[in-house]
């Protein structure tokens, strides 16, 4: 009867792209709350780890400062642990990204530079201070999480430019291994100096970084 039946087709065919369209935007839903309750879960870690530490913070302390059930953390994170990773992931993301962009800025020279990525990077501590806080409160505990670590990823990534530099002339032929871990050292230890101070200053900060090293390259023994 309905092959017979061109009005009856059409309407089966609507119905069912109807119940179609309609599950899309049940799974559109179920995602954006998903994406919601982790958002949730990560903003009140942030709080726990920054007042307790990873050591002392449990899984139930994070959802408390939700109005999430206490099960729902393992539909998201495995363990505290996990939910720490991702906050120490997103801190990475973000300063590798700011900073890269800054050093990669063609016409400009070195000092300037090294000098605004200096400036991004202490800009993002004072942006996010909340997060900044979380790891100068767990340094210990990501030194001990070395495949997750805080510098790794954005020290190779500063390696890479202090080799392209040198082979260009930009600097003299020092240990540049070295150099990328002491400029993302010291502009992590800088930076937990700078944002206690009232107000922070970010551009005295990143000049201060920047003529340190501009001013230790050429002391440097070569590599």
């Amino acid at each position: 009867m309905i092959g017979d039946d061109g009005g009856r087709v059409i309407g089966y065919n609507g119905g069912v792209g109807t119940q179609l369209a309609d599950s899309h935007v049940l799974t559109g839903r179920r995602e954006e709350r998903k994406a919601h309750n982790r958002e949730k879960l990560l903003a009140a870690a942030r709080r726990v780890f920054a007042e307790k530490g990873l050591g002392e913070a449990t899984a139930r302390d994070i959802v408390r400062g939700t109005d999430l059930a206490t099960g729902t953390f393992y539909n998201y994170f495995d363990s505290k642990e996990d939910v720490f990773r991702a906050l120490l992931r997103d801190l990475g993301e973000k300063a590798r990204t700011a900073v890269r962009a800054q050093r990669s800025l063609p016409g400009k020279s070195l000092e300037e530079r090294i000098h605004g990525a200096y400036v991004a990077y202490f800009e993002l501590a004072v942006q996010d201070a909340e997060l900044f806080a979380v790891f100068r409160r767990n340094a210990g505990a990501i030194a001990m999480m070395p495949e997750q670590g805080l510098f790794e990823a954005g020290i190779d990534d500063l390696l890479e430019d202090l080799v392209d530099w040198a082979g260009e002339g930009r600097i003299e032929n020092v240990d540049v291994g070295y150099l990328a871990t002491a400029m993302a050292g010291a502009g992590f230890q800088v930076a937990t100096r700078m944002i206690d101070r009232d107000p922070p200053d970010v551009d005295g900060a990143a000049r201060f970084c920047t003529q340190l090293f501009m001013g230790g390259i050429p002391a440097l023994p070569e590599g």
